[in-house]
């Protein structure tokens, strides 16, 4: 009679130990669930018709191209980003919190988003890089070659009488010519709609 309890209690503790090592499976599927909460959405909007380039820098890298009038949903570990991003001739370095499911915006070039974002997972990128339309004008019997240096850096040509429309980083540039077989520096001040006519320097 004791050899049957014995042998009964023996059963007992042998299913006690196999069902506790059951659960492994399910720690390990556990931990597979934490990892990929680990990683959010970057949907990337491009209204521009011109080609995006974007670099984040943070938990990790990535570099991405969003085409114009594409719009790209990428994967991206969870956290605080440097960003840079290349487009409309402009370019833009700033911080992106990438902690929740976001949302970039990247408007018609040299302009505003039509909806303007509430809520601070959807990003315009307008907010930190501001983009302009300008007109240079050529009205020399000469090429124009030039150089513009300011918010960010830009080489232009122009044959003689053609005038020309560029969507720029807005600011304050250096301009550095070569017309009429001479080199010119120039002032010029970027915002919405300015013109600028080269003169042969002096």
């Amino acid at each position: 009679m004791m050899k049957k309890s014995l042998l009964a209690m023996m059963s007992v503790m042998i299913f006690v130990l196999l069902t506790a090592a059951v659960q492994l499976p399910a720690s390990q599927t556990t931990a597979s669930v934490i990892e990929k909460s680990d990683l959010v959405a970057l949907k990337v909007e491009n209204d521009s018709t011109s080609t995006a380039y974007l670099w984040l820098d943070g938990p990790a890298f990535y570099y991405f191209v969003i085409k114009p009038g594409e719009t790209k949903t990428f994967t991206v570990e969870r956290g605080e980003y440097d960003k840079d991003v290349n487009y409309c001739g402009a370019r833009d370095s700033s911080t992106i919190d990438l902690t929740k499911h976001t949302k970039l915006l990247l408007p018609v070039c040299g302009a505003n988003a039509l909806n303007p974002p509430t809520s601070p997972h959807i990003v315009n990128i307008t907010n930190t890089l501001k983009i302009v339309k300008v007109t240079l004008t050529n009205e020399l019997d000469s090429n124009v070659f030039a150089i513009f240096t300011g918010p960010s850096t830009y080489v232009f040509t122009l044959d003689r009488d053609e005038s020309k429309d560029y969507t720029i980083a807005k600011g304050d540039y250096e301009v550095r010519y070569f017309a009429c077989g001479k080199f010119g520096i120039r002032e010029f001040s970027a915002f919405h709609n300015r013109v600028m006519k080269f003169k042969c320097p002096k």
